[in-house]
C-alpha cells in the first residue's frame, strides 16, 4: 500500500512538471503543440498566430496614420509605407516579430515591389529598408539606424517570440542633434505626439539609436504618451512579438501640426495642451501669470549669435518696466519640470536665433516672442520660428540687425559679399553659408532702436511704458 502511494505521488509530480512545461512553452513563445502536430506544421506561421491578444482594435488608428492611396494597398496586404510629406513612415497592421538585436521586423505580407522602388533594398529578397527619423536629409539619415522589413517565409528557421505584447509598437530614432532643443521637439517630440497620442499611451516605443539623455529630459512627455518604458536596443537584444508597428514619425512642417495633414484631427494647441498637462502648468493666457509687472525671459548664447552688450540690454529692458530673467545654463533650460514652469509665467521671449527659442511652445497663449534676426539667418529666423509662433496663439515680433550689429563687420569690409551679398554665400554650400553666419557671428544691439520693438511688445500685451 506505501509502495502504491510512492508511485501516485511520483506520478502526480511527473504530470505536474510536464504540465508545467507545457504553459511555460505555449505562454513564453506562443506555441501551441497541438496545432503544430495536427494542423498545416508551419512553425512560423503558429508563432506569428499566437501573438498576444489585442487589448482594442488598434486597426483604425494604424490606418489612420497612411494617406488614401497607400490605404488601400495596407487593406490588401497589410503594410504600407506613406511618404505624403518628406519622412517615410511604414505601417504593419498585421502580427510581426522584431528582431530587437538586429532591428529586423518580420511579417507575413508579400511585399509589392512596384509600390516601394524608392526604399526596396534587394529586389529577389523583397527587403523595405526604413530609417526612423523625421528630418529627411540624406547626409543626416545616413547616420540613422536602418530598420528592415522582411518577409518570413515558411522553410525559414522560426523565430520564437520571447515577449509578446498586445500594443503596437512605434520605432523611432534619436538622430543626430540630441542636445538641440528645436531638433529635439522638431524632429522627435511634435512628431512623436502626431503619431502616438491616437492609441492613448496604449502603444510601445522602440528607441532606435538610444540616447539616454533624451529619455530622461522628455522622461514626463513619454510616459504620458505610453504606458510602458521605452525599449532599449542597446539593452533588450531579444524578438519581441506585436499586433502592429509603425515604423517612423509623421512630420507636417517646422514646430507645427497641421489638421489636415495625416493623421487627420490633430492640431498644435492640442499638443500645447498636452505640454501644460504633462509639467503642471497651471497659466493658460498671459493675463492669467498673477504678476502686474510682466515678466521677460531673454535667453543668453554662449558660444555663438550671442549678445556683446547683454547688460546693456538687460538694463534698458528694466527700465521699459519688465521684470528681466536672463537664462544662460543649457543645464537649467534641460530641466524641462522647473523650466516649463518658469516659460509659463512669461510674458515675453527674447532670444537670437538659436533652439532657445523652441522654448516658445510653454509660453501662455498671448505672450509675445521676440526673434533677434542675424544677418543673412532671415529664411531660418521665418520658418523655424517665425511662422509657428502666430499659430501657437502667441504674438511674434522680430528684430532685423544691420551690418553694424554684426560682428562680422569686424571681420570683413562692407562691400565685401560677406556682408553686401549673403545670398552668394550661401550658394556656394549650406554648410559654407552655416560656418559664416550660424558658427562666427555674434551681436551688439542697437538698443535705441531694439527698444522701439519691446514697446511694441507691451502694447501688444495691453501695457503702457513708464
Amino acid at each position: 500500500m506505501e509502495g502504491h502511494r510512492r508511485v501516485v505521488c511520483g506520478a502526480t509530480q511527473i504530470i505536474g512538471l510536464l504540465a508545467f512545461i507545457y504553459l511555460f512553452y505555449t505562454q513564453s513563445f506562443a506555441f501551441n503543440p497541438i496545432n503544430f502536430c495536427f494542423g498545416n506544421g508551419d512553425l512560423s506561421a503558429t508563432l506569428m498566430d499566437g501573438v498576444g491578444v489585442l487589448e482594442d482594435d488598434f486597426q483604425p488608428f494604424l490606418k489612420s496614420l497612411v494617406g488614401d492611396y497607400d490605404l488601400r494597398n495596407l487593406d490588401t496586404s497589410g503594410f504600407a509605407c506613406d511618404a505624403t510629406l518628406h519622412p517615410l513612415v511604414c505601417v504593419a497592421i498585421n502580427h510581426v516579430k522584431i528582431d530587437i538585436k538586429t532591428m529586423e521586423i518580420y511579417t507575413s505580407t508579400r511585399f509589392n515591389s512596384t509600390n516601394y522602388t524608392d526604399f526596396l533594398v534587394k529586389e529577389e529578397e523583397k527587403i523595405v529598408q526604413v530609417r526612423p527619423y523625421a528630418w529627411h536629409q540624406s547626409d543626416l539619415l545616413k547616420n540613422v539606424t536602418p530598420v528592415k522589413f522582411l518577409r518570413e517565409r515558411q522553410q525559414t528557421p522560426a523565430r520564437y517570440c520571447e515577449y509578446n505584447h498586445k500594443v503596437p509598437a512605434v520605432v523611432f530614432s534619436s538622430g543626430v542633434f540630441a542636445g538641440n532643443t528645436f531638433h529635439e521637439f522638431n524632429e522627435i517630440i511634435i512628431p512623436l505626439f502626431i503619431t502616438s497620442r491616437l492609441f492613448k499611451s496604449r502603444v510601445q516605443f522602440i528607441f532606435v539609436d538610444y540616447n539616454p539623455y533624451l529619455v530622461e529630459k522628455f522622461k514626463r512627455i513619454f510616459t504620458s504618451l505610453s504606458q510602458y518604458d521605452v525599449l532599449n536596443p542597446m539593452v533588450n537584444k531579444s524578438v519581441h512579438c506585436f499586433p502592429g508597428a509603425v515604423v517612423g514619425l509623421k512630420f507636417h512642417n517646422f514646430l507645427a501640426i497641421n489638421s489636415s495633414e495625416v493623421p487627420k484631427g490633430n492640431s498644435i494647441f492640442e499638443f500645447r495642451a498636452f505640454l501644460r498637462a504633462t509639467y503642471g502648468l497651471t497659466s493658460m493666457n498671459v493675463s492669467e501669470t498673477g504678476s502686474a509687472t510682466p515678466k521677460l525671459l531673454l535667453v543668453s548664447r554662449r558660444k555663438t549669435r550671442s549678445f556683446t552688450n547683454e547688460d546693456e540690454m538687460v538694463d534698458m529692458m528694466e527700465e521699459l518696466g519688465f521684470e528681466v530673467v536672463v537664462v544662460r545654463s543649457n543645464k537649467k533650460m534641460s530641466n524641462l519640470d522647473k523650466f516649463a514652469k518658469l516659460v509659463s509665467t512669461c510674458s515675453v521671449l527674447v532670444g537670437a536665433h538659436g533652439a532657445g527659442l523652441t522654448n516658445l511652445v510653454f509660453l501662455p497663449a498671448g505672450a509675445v516672442v521676440v526673434q533677434v534676426v542675424p544677418l543673412a539667418l532671415e529664411w531660418p529666423s521665418t520658418v523655424y520660428f517665425g511662422e509657428p509662433a502666430p499659430a501657437m496663439g502667441l504674438h511674434y515680433l522680430e528684430y532685423k540687425i544691420g551690418p553694424e550689429e554684426s560682428s562680422l563687420i569686424d571681420s570683413y569690409p562692407r562691400d565685401d559679399p560677406v556682408i553686401s551679398d549673403p545670398g552668394s554665400v550661401f550658394a556656394k554650400g549650406y554648410y559654407f553659408g552655416k560656418q559664416t553666419y550660424l558658427d562666427r557671428q555674434n551681436i551688439r544691439v542697437d538698443v535705441n532702436r531694439f527698444k522701439d520693438t519691446l514697446i511694441e511688445a507691451l502694447r501688444l500685451l495691453g501695457q503702457t511704458t513708464p
